[in-house]
């Protein structure tokens, strides 16, 4: 049997460990196969799915675009894991906004009260001229 041959049977073992929820043995066997071969599409992809955090997934699956920048599963897949994190930024930069918003408003009501007590000061000690 060819190598190929002999890695796509492993792979296709990984595959079954998955379905059956043997999630350790999958990882092991798929992570041997990409330590063999890092551009091993098929086997980053079911590593995405055998493995048990989000982060490691996200991994696997930047591995598969940077593999084959066209993969429309992972694409999809990576981009609904990302949502979250994206909508977070989204609203981090609004709260950054009002944040900063609200610092200027500060300063200048600040500002507008030193030159107010000034002013009154400035008026107090002039002399008064009828």
């Amino acid at each position: 049997m060819s190598d190929a041959g002999e890695r796509v049977d492993r792979l296709l073992d990984a595959i079954e460990l998955v379905k059956e929820d043997r999630r350790q043995d999958a990882q092991q066997l798929l992570r041997q196969l990409v330590n063999e071969d890092s551009d091993f599409e098929d086997a980053w992809l079911w590593l995405s799915v055998a493995v048990d955090d989000i982060d490691k997934s996200a991994v696997c699956l930047d591995n598969v675009l940077r593999v084959n920048p066209g993969n429309q599963y992972a694409a999809g897949a990576l981009s609904r894991i990302r949502e979250p994190e994206m909508q977070m930024q989204r609203r981090r930069g609004r709260y950054l906004l009002l944040r900063d918003t609200a610092f200027v408003a500060m300063w200048m009501l600040i500002l507008g009260l030193f030159c107010a007590i000034t002013l009154m000061m400035a008026m107090a000690s002039a002399p008064y001229l009828p």
